[in-house]
């Protein structure tokens, strides 16, 4: 630890800039993403969603929102770490957001399920109040229904999910009614070249360095291919790199450096990718390996579409999968006649090297 500080204050440094703490403030590449969200709270739509995969920033985006609305605007927000599973869960959840004192209990004695909308419109007034849930891929489907219905009948409520991409998967294939609810939807995917140099660069000022240094430019490239762009990933690496140029007093962290490092460690851009695809991304990706180009309609013919309720509905469903692959820099296309054909990107293709 003290030779790690003694490396921080070679470079000005009061702290170790790479831990996974969130800063809203060091927010980089997702302005369209966060536009987007804003425009639909400014508007008063009802239902938002935010589907990234792990370590894409949507922690922080939601972080991001509750700092600049809280500042800027006449808003409540309310952040949910973690959704609840169950119907006592949600009520509890509300008592504790909301407050539950001795004059509710008065009121709400027995506050179940079916007069928790007149307790929120109770508590909430005329406040617009926003709640931000986070992990929305864990919550049940009784719970979503729930919200569902309580956004309805609240005339205040808006609703913002964040999860990864098979929440949106889940909602399409079996709570269609929410889904179809939802007016703004944002895809997070990885940070380009810049905006990882962007982001090495802002948390290195934050803790009081100077731009990129002890980075060079080439090992930031180095940095922006091994770890595939995804925030989180190059907060980690970052950190590790940092900690063995302290043990060997490295005072400039290099492209060589970079690759002598972090090609001993077992996460790597593709690897995130890999544990962060759904079972169903996976087998399109696969079946698009193997046949090279496919159109919706092709890819439904090879997987199983029994839980669907039609034909029509997977191939929906597969659109948005290829959509959120596409976004993600999974896949390309090309138009043939009125039909797209999909094919693997280079990026999807390290995938199946790596394998």
């Amino acid at each position: 630890m003290l030779q790690n500080y003694k490396y921080f204050t070679k470079f000005g440094w009061n702290s170790n800039p790479f831990t996974l703490s969130i800063y809203p403030d060091l927010l980089v590449g997702y302005s369209r993403q966060t536009d987007a969200l804003l425009s639909h709270i400014s508007n008063f739509h009802k239902v938002g969603m935010i589907i990234g995969p792990t370590g894409s920033g949507k922690t922080t985006v939601l972080t991001w929102l509750n700092s600049y609305i809280s500042k800027n605007n006449g808003f409540r927000l309310l952040y949910i770490p973690k959704p609840p599973i169950n119907e006592k869960g949600l009520i509890l959840l509300f008592k504790s957001l909301l407050g539950y004192n001795f004059l509710d209990k008065l009121k709400f004695r027995s506050l179940d399920i079916n007069k928790m909308s007149e307790f929120i419109n109770e508590k909430i007034k005329n406040q617009k109040t926003i709640f931000l849930i986070d992990e929305a891929h864990e919550c049940s489907l009784e719970v979503l229904q729930w919200l569902r219905t309580l956004n309805d009948s609240c005339p205040n409520m808006i609703l913002i999910f964040a999860g990864l991409s098979t929440f949106e998967d889940m909602l399409t294939s079996k709570l269609p009614t929410l889904s179809m609810r939802i007016t703004t939807k944002v895809y997070l995917k990885s940070l380009n070249e810049t905006e990882t140099e962007s982001l090495i660069k802002k948390r290195i000022e934050k803790v009081g360095g100077n731009g990129i240094e002890p980075f060079t430019s080439d090992s930031i490239n180095e940095i922006y291919k091994i770890t595939g762009g995804f925030p989180r990933e190059i907060i980690k690496s970052c950190d590790i790199l940092i900690k063995k140029a302290a043990e060997n007093n490295i005072s400039v962290i290099n492209k060589s450096f970079v690759e002598k490092i972090l090609e001993k460690t077992e996460t790597t851009g593709a690897d995130e990718i890999r544990l962060t695809l759904t079972k169903r991304q996976k087998e399109i990706l696969s079946l698009l390996n193997e046949n090279k180009k496919l159109s919706p309609s092709d890819i439904v013919q090879y997987i199983d579409i029994s839980e669907y309720k039609t034909k029509s509905h997977a191939i929906r469903s597969v659109n948005n999968i290829l959509r959120r692959l596409m976004t993600a820099n999974l896949l390309k296309r090309e138009k043939i006649g009125n039909t797209y054909l999909y094919f693997l990107s280079g990026k999807a293709k390290t995938i199946f090297t790596k394998a």
